[in-house]
């Protein structure tokens, strides 16, 4: 599979970009966390308030907002294909875009396909894309494709065309999510600066050379200023804790199997220390101060930026893939170089193989939880809660999967989901249901449904549910409680559907 110095054929390529979407071929809906909360705002998005159901609750206005890659393709795709088959659409072209923008990547800094690109493939499939942060994960995508064309000769040898170029790059990356473009700018400006120094020796015309060579990165920024902005925006919290970002750091290819997973992610960050040691590899100094950079963002940014969750989790698949692209073999030898060989290619099958078994595994149990939904009255106020147990919630990603399945009652039955994000600045979704009371946004949905430190948060929550609403359906993580006032009217796996008790 590998040419002379571990160098893998560009016919090969294609392959690996096809393969890395394989998991997602089997489900009918790509059965990643926030996913289904992402299609029903898409079906409020597309339906423009043309069922009287929906539109006592949502609405929906467009404006310019740096989180809208997805939402977009869903807008062009969904009239033609329909929400499902837009969506599964979108889910598979980020992981090829994100394959084929590592490969690129370290062609472009190599001049060669290097090896050590195969061990990134599975990062596609990583963290944020499992939870289904579609925005940002396309937005990475592009940044992998757009960066290995910034460094490419045909670019670098005409910095007049490529500053006009990525004045429209910029822009496309910046509407797709904030953080995205944000990583772009840092990653360039890594690569102008360790390029210019290289080069002169000098540091500070290679910071002002860098620095003036990046300005078309700017233009979206800027241009936003003129812009009328939503007001508001929620905090910035989780400062420093030093134990979650390592939990994040150890979880860069979480899934199903927690101890599959950790020794996956010891093996490359192993393999990162190996080849950056190693007087046989030689590294691209830009992508290296990159990876550098990209950690130390890491290890000082807050976990939640604007109200949005998992910020610094984010970031961990491309500090991975980085570290591992910005390395090539130089003379391995030919032994060394078969086993480097076989090594990535055994990772990546596994790896994608794992994928595969876990995409179907929690396709069969969440189509098995939604079957309630067919119990539910078309327009029905429902609230809608995950029974979860006593386990911080973050590191219960192997045990859950559901915590938006209130997303399918609104797309099948058009009633209330209590599971969308409420989040001024962040969403051009507005949510207005008096009668939920407090239970209006996806803060509410996901509680602890067994007793801890004295008393169980989900009978606590359920006994505030305000009258005006007749129907709840909780998800059972923990063994089912009995609910005063409550009657089960429909099960399915462990999913009941419940009705209120009139006295």
């Amino acid at each position: 599979m590998t040419g002379q110095s571990g160098t893998i054929p560009l016919r090969w390529c294609a392959a690996l970009v096809l393969l890395a979407a394989v998991p997602l071929f089997w489900p009918v809906v790509p059965p990643l966390t926030d996913l289904p909360g992402h299609m029903s705002r898409y079906m409020v998005q597309m339906d423009g308030g043309r069922s009287a159901d929906l539109a006592q609750w949502y609405s929906f206005r467009w404006g310019l907002l740096p989180n809208l890659g997805a939402d977009l393709l869903a807008w062009v795709f969904e009239p033609i294909v329909g929400l499902r088959l837009a969506v599964k659409a979108i889910a598979i072209l980020i992981v090829m875009l994100q394959v084929a923008g590592y490969l690129w990547l370290s062609r472009a800094a190599h001049g060669r396909v290097a090896v050590t690109a195969l061990f990134a493939v599975p990062l596609a499939l990583g963290n944020p894309f499992q939870f289904g942060f579609l925005n940002f994960t396309l937005g990475m995508a592009l940044v992998t494709l757009a960066l290995a064309w910034w460094i490419s000769p045909s670019m670098a040898d005409n910095p007049r065309r490529r500053w006009l170029v990525f004045c429209l790059v910029a822009c496309v990356i910046w509407v797709c999510h904030l953080a995205a473009w944000a990583t772009l700018c840092v990653l360039v400006g890594c690569c102008e600066l360790a390029g210019r120094f290289e080069r002169s020796g000098r540091l500070l015309p290679a910071l002002c050379g860098g620095f003036l060579a990046s300005t078309c990165l700017l233009v979206p920024q800027l241009a936003s200023m003129a812009w009328p902005n939503p007001a508001g925006h929620l905090p910035n919290e989780n400062w420093f804790r030093l134990g979650l970002k390592i939990y994040h750091f150890a979880n860069v290819l979480a899934d199903r199997w927690d101890a599959w997973d950790y020794l996956c992610a010891a093996g490359l960050l192993a393999l990162i220390v190996a080849v950056w040691r190693s007087p046989r590899f030689a590294l691209h100094k830009g992508l290296a101060l990159g990876t550098i950079v990209l950690l130390v963002v890491f290890m000082v940014m807050p976990g939640t930026i604007y109200g949005s969750a998992y910020a610094d989790m984010r970031l961990t698949p491309m500090i991975y893939a980085l570290a591992l692209i910005c390395a090539r073999p130089l003379d391995l030898g030919a032994c060394r170089q078969r086993m480097l060989v076989v090594a990535g290619i055994a990772f990546v099958a596994l790896r994608l193989v794992g994928n595969t078994v876990s995409m179907a595994a929690w396709d069969e149990q969440i189509s098995k939880e939604q079957a309630v939904v067919e119990h539910v009255p078309r327009g029905s106020q429902l609230l809608t809660f995950i029974a979860l147990p006593c386990v911080n919630f973050i590191r219960q990603q192997a045990r859950v999967r559901d915590v938006h399945v209130a997303s399918y009652a609104m797309m099948r039955r058009h009633a209330f989901a209590n599971d969308q994000w409420a989040m001024p600045g962040g969403q051009l979704m507005s949510i207005d249901n008096p009668a939920a009371g407090p239970f209006i946004d996806a803060q509410t949905g996901a509680l602890v449904g067994e007793s801890c430190q004295g008393f169980n948060q989900l009978l606590t929550a359920i006994d505030r549910v305000p009258d005006g609403i007749p129907r709840l359906w909780v998800v059972w993580h923990v063994p089912e409680l009995p609910l005063a006032g409550w009657r089960p009217v429909a099960r399915s796996g462990d999913s009941v559907l419940y009705l209120r008790q009139m006295p």
